[in-house]
């Protein structure tokens, strides 16, 4: 049975992505992600006419998620993007979830997670502002 893999691709630069996770998107049949994360990645999905695309609009992350998991669930190898790293305030947490609310039977194989450059990252390193010592990352997200 095919895998569903999370892929963090970093702050939006295709020059900032890892080379682990572009040959992840270049290598799935089924793309999954927000939107605006599609457009992100266009260069990697042009002229790939057997890629199948799964986009969304924001607040649509349950449902997208769910039709990349019944994606690989059919044998297609299937990546859901999220921007900077998937496992810091991204899809990982949500694709397990649901890969494992599937019945053992009919559950793809979960590829686990390739990291992506987190925003606090970039944005330090665009700062000036080396992330040093002990440091701490808090979301204010009301959501």
């Amino acid at each position: 049975m095919a895998g569903i893999t999370v892929v963090g691709i970093g702050p939006g630069s295709l020059l900032d992505m890892t080379p682990r996770a572009r040959a992840a998107i270049e290598r799935a049949e089924v793309v999954a992600g927000y939107t605006t994360y599609i457009r992100l990645i266009e260069p990697l999905l042009a002229g790939k006419s057997d890629k199948e695309i799964i986009g969304t609009g924001m607040m649509q992350e349950i449902d997208r998620c769910r039709m990349a998991v019944e994606a690989a669930a059919l044998g297609k190898e299937t990546v859901v993007v999220s921007s900077g790293d998937a496992g810091v305030y991204g899809m990982a947490g949500l694709v397990l979830e649901l890969v494992l609310q599937k019945d053992a039977a009919k559950r793809p194989n979960f590829g686990g997670v390739i990291a992506g450059v987190s925003a606090v990252n970039a944005a330090a390193s665009v700062l000036g502002a080396p992330l040093m010592h002990d440091f701490a990352v808090i979301s204010l997200s009301d959501l």
